[in-house]
């Protein structure tokens, strides 16, 4: 398995023969040797043509283009052998020697034996047209020259090769590999161009194995991965490891259903459970495609956007494929590393807001609370749909300093709105991320930005996810606890969409439940959605808490909830997400109507 990574050195190697001839030629002057040499010569430039700038050659050490550049060499060896006559005892049987190592290093043993017997061919030739014998000492010296050359160098280069551009867990093409093969490819699309799809797969759950397991079986794993998948692949595809539970695979195709149907015969190879030392172990994978040309015209393009693709299929959940798509408002494909690195900056250069979404009572429809929601205005590409860098944070661990930022603007803000007339009993919800949440220090962080902003506990509101207060019970009401103790109110958002155990929550020390808005959407048009949301507000009523309902749009919603008893209402109808200063200006438009209504009286 020898991977042609010096087509260039093979092509520079030609050099020497001509050179060689040339000064063979200045010490025995035949004039048979300047054709010779200008041949050679001729035959080398082809070489680095196409090493250079075609860059094909490596293609064409394999077969049958091998046979044709054997056939060059051999003929050009036996010209340089018996055309001259050789005289003073000169004897150039050794220019084989300036050949052989070039075929070792790179065309594999078999190859180079052909060529050494080819070679001893020309030898007995030059010996039969020299009238000389050809089994003697010199003769066994270069065949045994040539032997120790193809061993030698073949087995070194081999290892080196295989060490360089081939994975030592599962023996697949590494990234390197990968990466040579994807631009060579491209290189030929250049003058056939061909619909070509670039595959990332990455193991779904993988590092549970690991964790679990241990390391020895997640390598078993793997292995036992790449043969299933490599079993469904085309002919002429590469498919190769990337590194750690990341495989990539690339394949030449005619129509888009032939790449649906790969990564369903992919995903149908893992369906079957694989046995790990007499254990039974289920795996799955996420996998995302990039097609040439449409989502890229080079191998980096192509790569990182398989690998955008790739992420978000994982979001889908276990099992899906999803094809490249660019980032809605964003013109450049600014995502994952590019997005990484902007949202740095923004954090370092503010520019992350804080919107606001009012949320009134359901009795009084008046202002009671506002909910903070972090917006990323860029100075070059606008507003950033917090869809597209929420995920980003999460993955990297920029949701913690993003949060606490979010957190300490928004204690700010509503501290300096309870000066103003009315709102002296303004509450403000923030939203904890589940990283967030399983912060060590958050109960000291919390009490910190409050003393800072010196806003009173009571008008914080923090809102959890059902799935974060899952995760790890005991551990979440614990550090529930510290917070209301403190005095801080505590929110289940979303609800109704998790997993939560009726058992468990009424061991956690909340104040509020959030009706998700997927609920309230259906209210009046769906019985069952009517049915959860009364079912959702009798058990707070019973648990004691209060309910807030979100994404409240039209009047009939808000009737339907409001004769159910719901406390507090959010949603459009009421007032989308807005600047400060925008809700400053709705809440004295509010005002003043209340007074106008008054003054009528």
């Amino acid at each position: 398995m020898i991977v042609h990574k010096n087509a260039e050195a093979f092509a520079l190697g030609h050099c020497l023969l001509p050179i060689v001839l040339l000064l063979l030629y200045g010490h025995n002057p035949q004039i048979e040797l300047l054709p010779i040499a200008a041949l050679g010569l001729a035959y080398t430039v082809l070489l680095l043509w196409r090493a250079f700038h075609v860059k094909d050659l490596g293609q064409l050490l394999k077969l049958p283009g091998l046979a044709g550049l054997m056939a060059v060499d051999w003929l050009l060896v036996t010209a340089s052998l018996t055309w001259p006559e050789w005289q003073n005892g000169l004897q150039p049987t050794w220019l084989l020697l300036f050949v052989i190592p070039l075929y070792a290093s790179e065309a594999g043993f078999l190859a180079t034996l052909v060529f050494g017997v080819l070679g001893m061919f020309s030898v007995f030739l030059y010996h039969w047209a020299a009238g000389t014998p050809f089994l003697t000492l010199d003769t066994l010296l270069l065949a045994f020259g040539m032997v120790l050359l193809n061993v030698f160098i073949g087995r070194v280069s081999y290892n080196l090769n295989r060490m360089a551009f081939f994975d030592t867990l599962t023996m697949l093409p590494n990234r390197e590999l990968f990466k040579q093969r994807l631009n060579t490819l491209l290189h030929r699309m250049r003058t056939k161009p061909v619909p070509m799809a670039v595959f990332f797969l990455d193991l779904d759950k993988f590092k549970n194995v690991n964790d679990t397991m241990g390391h020895e079986i997640g390598d078993q794993l793997l292995r036992a991965v790449s043969e299933r998948i490599g079993g469904k692949l085309p002919r002429g595809a590469t498919f190769a490891r990337m590194g750690g539970d990341e495989f990539a695979l690339l394949t030449r195709f005619h129509r888009m259903e032939e790449v649906v149907a790969l990564c369903k015969d992919i995903f149908n190879s893992l369906q079957e459970s694989i046995v790990l030392n007499d254990q039974e172990v289920y795996i799955s994978t996420s996998i995302g495609v990039a097609i040439f040309p449409e989502h890229g015209r080079t191998a980096e393009q192509l790569m990182k956007n398989a690998d955008v693709a790739m992420y978000r299929a994982k979001e889908q959940g276990r099992n899906h494929y999803q094809f490249y798509s660019p980032p809605e408002g964003v013109q450049l494909p600014y995502e994952r590393f590019a997005m990484e690195a902007m949202l740095r900056k923004a954090l370092e250069k503010d520019e992350l807001v804080v919107y606001y979404q009012p949320r009134v009572s359901a009795r009084t429809e008046q202002l009671v609370c506002v909910e903070a929601l972090v917006r990323w205005i860029h100075p070059e590409l606008g507003l950033i749909s917090p869809a597209d860098f929420i995920p980003i944070a999460e993955e990297t661990g920029l949701i913690v300093p993003l949060g606490e930022l979010v957190l300490r603007k928004a204690c700010y803000q509503v501290r300096k709105w309870q000066m103003m007339e009315g709102c002296s009993e303004l509450r403000v919800s923030v939203n904890l991320s589940t990283l967030q949440f399983r912060q060590q220090n958050l109960p000291v962080l919390i009490h910190r930005l409050l003393r800072e902003t010196k806003l009173s506990p009571e008008y914080l509101e923090l809102e959890i996810t059902e799935s974060a207060a899952m995760q790890n019970v005991t551990k979440n009401i614990l550090m529930l606890r510290d917070l209301k103790e403190m005095g801080v109110n505590i929110s289940i958002d979303d609800f109704g969409t998790g997993y939560s155990s009726l058992s468990y929550l009424k061991r956690f020390p909340i104040d509020g439940l959030k009706i998700d808005r997927s609920f309230i959407n259906g209210i009046s048009e769906d019985p069952d959605d009517a049915a959860i949301v009364t079912a959702i507000i009798v058990l707070a009523r019973t648990l004691k808490l209060k309910v807030t309902a979100e994404g409240v749009e039209t009047e009939e919603q808000y009737m339907f909830l409001q004769q159910l008893g719901c406390d507090e209402i959010q949603g459009y109808l009421f007032g989308k997400p807005m600047p400060a200063k925008t809700l400053e200006d709705w809440l004295q438009l509010q005002m003043s109507d209340e007074k106008l209504v008054l003054s009528s009286i």
